[in-house]
Order: C-alpha cells, then structure tokens, then sequence
C-alpha cells in the first residue's frame, strides 16, 4: 500500500497529547494479540498448525487496523481521525484530481500564510511543533484534492483582491527589510502603494477564512484524537 507523506505545523500540547493516545493504542493492540494468541492457542501448536493460526490473527489484525479500532501507530491514528474529519466536513465525495501545474506549485497557496493560522492579527502562533505523518496513499490523495477544490472559489476570489489591492504598504516594507536593506524607492513604493479601505481588508480575512488546506484537516484530526 503506498503512503502519502505530510510534514504539518501543530501546538507542542495537541503533540504530546497524541502521543499519550498512540502509546494507549499500541498497549491495546498488544492486549488484543496476547488474547487472540490464548484464543488459539498458539503455544501449544507447533509446524503447519502454529503458521495457520498466527497466519489468521494478522489477518484480523490487519482487518481491525483497517477499520480503526486497533490503532497502535501515530499514522493509524490520524489516518482514522482525518477519514472522519472529512465525512463532517462533506470532504468525502469524489473530485477531480488536483491541476499538475497547481501540485507543482511551490510555497503555500494564497490565503494561507500566517495570519490564516493566527486569525488574530499579530498573536504569536501556537503551532511551533511539526508532526511528520504518513497517511494511505488513497486517503492522502483525497485529502489534498477535497482541501484544493472546497477552497479554489476563495482562492480564485483572492487572487481578483490581490490583482485590485497588491501587496500594500507593510508587505513591500517587509520584503525591502528581508533583502537586508530598505532603499529610498522601497519608502516611495511603500508610501505610494494603494491601501485597501475596512471593507477591503474584511472580505480578505472572510475569503482567507474560506480557504481549508490538509493542515487545518489534520490538526483538526489531531484534535479529534486527543478529545
């Protein structure tokens, strides 16, 4: 079965929260097959008879992994909690595969830089830990697709703002700051620049709102998890 990798930014707490739950889960998996092992028997049998029956309690295993109700891996279990995190969503249904020219695309997508994690303006943001995850490669692929198609309207709606607005005043200073010095044109550009009006700036943060990318899934999952 292939796996799709994701790297995602989460609280230290939601971290450590999760790994008390994976460590509770890997306890019940190992209950679960010192009980099927007792339930077969398996240290009375011996040649073709002990590899039948340690053959039929991985095939449960596997099929209760499947379903989710054995779950002793930080993978397992999110993959269990994202699954449901999208059917709350209406995530579930089918999509067209993400455009080639957009999967390649490197960066985050516009609307999701650190104000749509923050929401609160200048707040320091509370994801500082990252969680490494692989998830079944069906799963990961509809996770990215859903996230991609349910915010392309607002994405599409962003990129008509920033044509109107352009980076404004505080983005182009910023940018001249990172470069390691600001010239006098930086001032003059920023001075110049247009300034979006209150109105302006509340439907960016709404359209920003709208945007759902396989990060706010996961760590909604996480959440789930550690409830």
């Amino acid at each position: 079965m292939s796996l799709m990798p994701f790297v995602v930014a989460v609280e230290p707490d939601d971290l450590q929260a999760l790994n008390d739950v994976v460590k509770d889960g890997f306890k019940a998996e190992q209950a679960w097959l010192a009980e099927a092992r007792d339930l077969y028997g398996t240290r009375f049998l011996r040649g073709k008879a002990l590899s039948e029956a340690r053959k039929e309690i991985r095939k449960e295993f596997r099929r209760l992994r499947d379903l989710g109700k054995l779950a002793g891996t930080r993978d397992l279990v999110v993959a269990r909690e994202v699954r449901a995190e999208l059917k709350r969503r209406r995530m579930h249904g089918e999509y067209d595969p993400v455009p080639a020219e957009d999967l390649a695309t490197p960066g985050r997508r516009v609307g999701t830089g650190p104000r749509h994690y923050q929401r609160s303006g200048s707040e320091p943001t509370k994801l500082k830990g990252r969680m490494y995850v692989k998830l079944p490669g069906a799963l990961g692929d509809q996770l990215t697709r859903g996230c991609y198609w349910t915010s392309a309207p607002a994405v599409a709606a962003l990129w008509e703002w920033q044509t109107r607005w352009g980076d404004g005043p505080e983005v182009i200073f910023r940018e001249a700051q990172r470069r390691g010095a600001v010239t006098i044109l930086d001032l003059w550009c920023a001075a110049m620049a247009p300034r979006p009006d209150a109105d302006a700036i509340l439907q960016k943060a709404e359209l920003q709102a709208q945007v759902v990318t396989t990060g706010d899934i996961i760590r909604s999952a996480v959440k789930r998890a550690t409830r």
